[in-house]
């Protein structure tokens, strides 16, 4: 009751305006390092993550709980929002006086809560509370996702190189006699998608959303330096050093006029425009064809533990990368209104060391949600009788949460999966720019008004859904007004000075 109730507050927040800044809030003396403490209650930790809230959450919790109050005294409470609101629900909660202490989020809007005050810098917290973390991460890549000395957050240990590709239900490919050695390069599916259309014309060929897992955003193949906006970007993240605006590129309109092209034919859903489904749901029923999306050596059996279908998948790159993004797009912070930083930073840091507490936080409880299916190897399936449709918690989200090499792997998986991903891992190039992220201070204002800019532009462009000759100047125009080359300026300077200082 009290998801739903938390939900629905957010929600009505949500519909008025909502002002002011949060920080501030008081902090409580640390309890000790584990165990109880001269008989203080358990301090709840509030832990905000995005995904699909669990039928059965709080049994789940309650599973959880019994660990972490007997080693630290501490409960943890998980609010789950949901994808589509998620960015705008945490806001209100941090500006509010909702009970928040540690959230999953990414850098560029982490440093955003930084300089209005939002979170805390981590550094001391690490420092007296991050044994794991330290020995996972070391002191360098934790360091490199902080600014002048602020740690504004800390990553999850997941795959960090990136190849993208195209992902195909597999049954389909087999039934329409899909040759994907003749998929090079995305122009290539135009006649994948006549062929699949003509046998199932109610189906959408190509997902599309508004913003976030846009086809577009999927494909850039340079580095976005961290900005989900993309306000200055590495277009050839390998070799280049000069930043620049991506939306005034050769490859940009290139890219949404085949999208637009795809539109109009009833590829890409005529709704992709304003859509803000997930792609898991729109599959799950059956409705989908294939996505852009990141390949790496677990998404194969990811996307069928969470959907239900096999999928045929062509990268487009014979290699990963990593780039500015790869430390700092899924990473945890602490609120600055936490009541008890020092408990909430040694409940995140247990989780990262805790296979027990992440496989609940995943998968749910043995033998009720999945049932281990190979010891040996550490590979997992539903019980009898239990699937993606019945389960009553399998968030299934193991790239979101700390530490998924400590985690259980879902049955088909390789079993050498975790120490394959490390492989891939070390096999990945680098982008100029890792390491490097933009203090993006002195240009708030001009971000501001550029992010609405994008926000105007962004989902009928990014989506394939609007006719790039009429708004590609208009967007440009916009964004001229409102001061990217100010920004690509300032940030090629720090990048410069990064370069410099290597």
């Amino acid at each position: 009751m009290k998801k739903k109730w938390l939900a629905a507050l957010l929600a009505a927040m949500m519909a008025v305006s909502v002002t002011g800044c949060g920080g501030g809030g008081s902090t409580s003396e640390a309890s000790g390092e584990s165990g109880t403490s001269d008989g203080e209650e358990p301090y709840t930790v509030t832990m905000v993550i995005q995904g699909t809230q669990q039928p059965d959450e709080e049994r789940i919790e309650g599973k959880i709980n019994e660990i972490l109050e007997k080693e630290l005294n501490a409960n943890l409470d998980l609010v789950v929002l949901p994808w589509a609101s998620a960015t705008q629900q945490l806001q209100l909660m941090l500006s509010g006086d909702e009970k928040i202490d540690i959230f999953y989020t990414n850098g560029t809007n982490a440093v955003q809560y930084m300089n209005s005050g939002q979170i805390m810098d981590m550094t001391e917290l690490i420092d007296e509370y991050g044994t794991n973390l330290k020995e996972i991460f070391g002191e360098d890549v934790l360091k490199g996702n902080s600014i002048d000395g602020f740690l504004y957050g800390v990553p999850t240990q997941i795959e960090r190189g990136s190849i993208p590709a195209i992902f195909m239900r597999k049954d389909l490919v087999e039934k329409y006699g899909i040759d994907t050695s003749a998929i090079k390069e995305p122009g290539d599916l135009e006649t994948v998608f006549e062929t699949v259309q003509a046998g199932e014309p109610d189906m959408t060929m190509l997902f599309s959303i508004n913003e976030g897992d846009t086809p577009l955003t999927r494909l850039f193949g340079g580095d976005n330096l961290s900005d989900n906006n993309m306000l200055g970007v590495l277009m050839d993240q390998e070799n280049s050093t000069t930043i620049e605006n991506i939306y005034a590129s050769d490859w940009f309109k290139e890219t949404t006029t085949m999208l637009y092209d795809w539109y109009q034919k009833g590829y890409i859903s005529q709704d992709a425009g304003t859509n803000t489904e997930n792609w898991r749901t729109v599959c799950k029923a059956g409705n989908l064809f294939s996505l852009f999306f990141s390949y790496h050596p677990g998404t194969p059996v990811e996307f069928e533990s969470s959907t239900g279908y096999e999928f045929e998948i062509v990268p487009f790159r014979d290699y990963p990368i990593i780039n500015s993004s790869s430390y700092t797009g899924v990473i945890y912070s602490v609120a600055q209104n936490s009541e008890n930083p020092e408990k909430a930073m040694q409940v995140l840091d247990y989780i990262y060391g805790s296979p027990e507490v992440m496989n609940l936080l995943n998968w749910g409880e043995e033998g009720v949600d999945y049932i281990i299916e190979d010891e040996e190897n550490g590979i997992i399936n539903y019980p009898e009788g239990v699937s993606t449709e019945n389960v009553g918690y399998s968030l299934n989200l193991g790239w979101e949460l700390p530490n998924q090499f400590i985690a259980y792997k879902w049955t088909g998986s390789d079993p050498q999966l975790w120490e394959k991903m490390e492989e891939f891992n070390a096999s990945a190039k680098e982008s100029t720019a890792v390491g490097f992220f933009f203090d993006s201070a002195e240009y708030s204002n001009q971000i501001a008004a550029l992010s609405n800019v994008v926000k105007q532009y962004g989902g009928t462009l990014f989506s394939g859904s609007g006719d790039p000759e009429v708004y590609i100047p208009q967007f440009l125009e916009a964004l001229e007004d409102a001061g990217i080359d100010e920004v690509i300026s300032g940030k090629q300077e720090q990048f410069d000075a990064w370069l410099a200082n290597k």
